[in-house]
């Protein structure tokens, strides 16, 4: 069995994206899924001044190490004013800087997934994510944008449309750990 691990680019307690994440993680049979939060791996605003004074945070060292464990990654990405958010920027930049050599997804395959209230579902932050991650180390097995959040969703848990949308490409991510 495999471990992937699944987490929002969010540090909203109220995260529609960590939701999501959550009830996709319910769909993976194959493997364990590891849920992470990343309001639990806080991290200072990157620069290389505070790099040089202080090192790298503890929360993102722990983080790194989660990250060593997985052998697949499920991102869901949030929109801020058309791009991903300054948290799962920063938490890029502090990973990217844990070891050097070492690109945060690690060459393995990741599906980049995204949700918000409005139709267009975050897809301006997703495009974005989905063409410069490659350069972190993903290896883009999919992505897919869900708008309109609260259609995908009754009573907490995605509709059976809107796990028929995802489960193909969540199907390749199982198939490309066997």
């Amino acid at each position: 069995m495999k471990k992937i691990i699944a987490f929002a680019g969010s540090n909203s307690k109220n995260s529609i994206n960590q939701r999501l994440i959550e009830a996709i993680s319910k769909l993976i049979g194959q493997h364990e899924v590891e849920v992470i939060n990343l309001a639990n791996h806080a991290a200072p605003v990157y620069g290389i001044d505070h790099e040089i004074e202080y090192g790298v945070p503890d929360s993102i060292k722990d983080l790194f190490s989660i990250f060593n464990t997985s052998d697949a990654f499920i991102v869901a990405v949030p929109e801020h004013n058309g791009s991903m958010p300054a948290v799962l920027k920063n938490t890029i930049d502090w990973l990217s800087r844990v070891e050097s050599g070492v690109k945060v997804f690690r060459e393995k395959p990741v599906v980049f997934i995204s949700t918000s209230p409005g139709p267009r579902g975050a897809q301006s932050a997703l495009n974005h994510v989905v063409e410069i991650m490659p350069y972190r180390g993903a290896v883009v097995v999919g992505s897919l944008s869900f708008g309109s959040f609260d259609s995908h969703f009754v009573d907490g848990e995605m509709t059976a449309e809107s796990e028929l949308l995802i489960r193909p490409i969540l199907d390749k991510l199982e198939n490309s750990l066997a």
